[in-house]
C-alpha cells in the first residue's frame, strides 16, 4: 500500500468515527446542526487561496447563519513521533481558516515529540492517538470485579500513549484537550461542543 493510500485509509477511520458518534443524537448539539467533511476547503486571506482540511465539523446554532465553530482534524498516520514543526503548521493555518472560532485537533497513529505535545497544549490543539491495530493487545478474561476495575480507563496512561510511540494497550483511544483526557470519540465531542454550545447560549 503506498504512503497516500495508507494516509487516506486512516484519515477515512476518523472521519467515519467521527460521522458515527455525530449523527447517534447523544449529543450536546443536535445532529442537524452539526456537518461533517472530508478535503473540504477553506479561504486563507493570508494566502489568497484555499487551505484544504483533512476532516472538517462545522457546528451552525440554531439563532446563526454562518458556523459558531469549525473544528479542523487534521490526520497524521506516522509510525514515529510528530515534531513540533508539524505542530506549529497546523496552528499556522487554524489562524489562516478562523482565529475566534477555529479548533484544532491532530489525529495521529503514532506519537508526539514531548515539544510538540506542550506546543499543543499551549495552543489549545487538542491531540488524538488511535494506537495501531498490532499495538493494542487483545486479552480474553473472566470478567470479575477485580478484571471490571482493571479495565477501566486509566487517564495516567494517556500521556505515556501519547509519547511513546511503541506504547501497547488494551485500550486503542488515547485523546487530550486543555486540561482533560477522554477515553472515547463521544466524550471527545461531548465535552468540546458543550464548552461552544453554552458560549452561544
Amino acid at each position: 500500500m503506498s504512503t497516500t493510500s495508507k494516509g487516506d485509509a486512516f484519515e477515512r477511520r476518523a472521519h467515519n468515527a467521527l460521522k458515527e458518534v455525530l449523527i447517534c443524537d447523544r449529543l450536546c448539539v443536535s445532529p442537524k446542526a452539526a456537518k461533517i467533511f472530508r478535503k473540504k476547503a477553506y479561504h486563507s486571506r493570508d494566502r489568497d487561496a484555499d487551505i484544504i482540511t483533512d476532516i472538517s465539523i462545522e457546528v451552525t446554532l440554531p439563532t446563526k447563519e454562518r458556523p459558531s465553530l469549525i473544528w479542523i482534524f487534521e490526520c497524521k498516520d506516522y509510525s514515529g513521533c510528530i515534531p513540533v514543526d508539524d505542530v506549529e503548521e497546523f496552528h499556522a493555518k487554524i489562524q489562516q481558516i478562523g482565529e475566534d472560532n477555529t479548533k484544532g485537533t491532530i489525529v495521529t497513529s503514532g506519537a508526539l515529540q514531548s515539544g510538540a505535545l506542550k506546543y499543543a497544549r499551549a495552543k489549545g490543539i487538542g491531540v488524538v492517538r488511535l494506537l495501531p491495530d498490532n499495538q493494542i493487545e487483545h486479552v480474553i478474561e473472566f470478567l470479575t470485579m477485580d478484571s471490571l476495575s482493571r479495565n477501566r480507563f486509566n487517564g495516567n496512561e494517556v500521556m505515556q500513549a501519547l509519547l511513546n510511540p511503541g506504547h501497547r494497550s488494551r485500550n486503542g483511544f488515547f485523546a487530550m484537550s486543555g486540561n482533560y483526557v477522554y477515553a472515547d470519540w463521544m466524550s471527545l465531542l461531548n465535552n468540546e461542543l458543550k464548552s461552544y454550545s453554552d458560549q452561544g447560549t
